[in-house]
């Protein structure tokens, strides 16, 4: 497979899971970029050790941490919807999801950053353990670990705000 086929198969991965950290449409769209410039100089290297997938993304994290290590700390994340209906929602239905995703995003930003990438890798880009470990260059044990404690202070978060698991539309 070519990184052309890789562009296509991946970008809108790649592209989400970069604005979900940068949200800031230029900013993503450049650093969308420089990921898949980075995939082509060195398609050449990859061995096939992991997916082609984990590969891409943890050039995307590399990329994108990079950006941040010389622009500026890293201080929000997350605003794509994450909710979907079936149906058109009501009125009611549609104020009620916006304050709950407020509530939602404003908890998730309160997580330190490695929280909130081992969230976004393993729970909402739904990667493996083991992909999440070699995208974010650490041991297994240690994404568990991270996943497990990240999603407890998630939790907390969530709850300081009032956020229960009633008020949330199936």
């Amino acid at each position: 497979m070519s990184s052309e086929q890789w562009f296509n198969d991946f970008f809108n991965a790649v592209y989400s899971y970069i604005f979900m950290l940068v949200k800031d449409v230029h900013t993503t769209e450049d650093l969308t970029q420089e990921t898949f410039m980075k995939v082509m100089e060195n398609e050449h290297q990859f061995k096939g050790d992991s997916s082609i997938k984990t590969w891409i993304f943890r050039i995307a994290y590399t990329t994108t941490m990079s950006y941040f290590r010389k622009k500026r700390p890293l201080t929000s994340l997350f605003d794509l919807p994450m909710l979907s209906h079936k149906h058109e929602p009501s009125s009611e239905e549609i104020a009620l999801l916006n304050a709950q995703q407020t509530q939602f995003y404003e908890a998730l930003r309160q997580l330190k950053p490695s929280y909130q990438h081992v969230i976004i890798l393993r729970k909402i880009q739904e990667f493996s353990t083991k992909e999440t470990s070699l995208i974010l260059n650490c041991s297994e044990g240690k994404v568990k670990m991270s996943l497990s404690r990240a999603l407890a202070a998630f939790k907390n978060e969530l709850e300081k705000g009032g956020f229960t698991n009633e008020t949330l539309i199936r």
